[in-house]
């Protein structure tokens, strides 16, 4: 049992982060950076509620996986596992493509 709730802390500490990156980017006033260092300049981007909107909307969306894969490991400690390699991956690949796809629409 005590696997299981450490699967389960590590999945949600997951969540609990992207879900805060998600919380912050809507409060944001100015433009919201990727988390890789580099700095969104406001000058550079259409509208930055909205464009702050569709980074909070992109982490919000990436927590899922990490919410479910926690629940899931208290019943099937594999799929959690599966959930996790997948977001890790698959949903990497995502957040990447998605942060690409929201820089050509707001970005000048």
């Amino acid at each position: 049992m005590a696997g299981k709730l450490i699967m389960l802390a590590c999945m949600w500490i997951c969540a609990g982060i992207f879900l805060g990156f998600g919380l912050y980017a809507r409060r944001r006033k100015d433009p919201m950076w990727f988390w890789s260092g580099e700095q969104v300049p406001r000058d550079t981007v259409t509208d930055v509620p909205a464009y702050n909107r569709a980074h909070s909307r992109l982490f919000l969306l990436y927590s899922l996986p990490w919410w479910l894969g926690g629940l899931l490991g208290l019943a099937h400690p594999l799929a959690a596992a599966i959930v996790a390699v997948l977001a890790c991956t698959a949903g990497l690949a995502w957040l990447i493509w998605s942060h690409g796809t929201i820089e050509k629409r707001y970005r000048k």
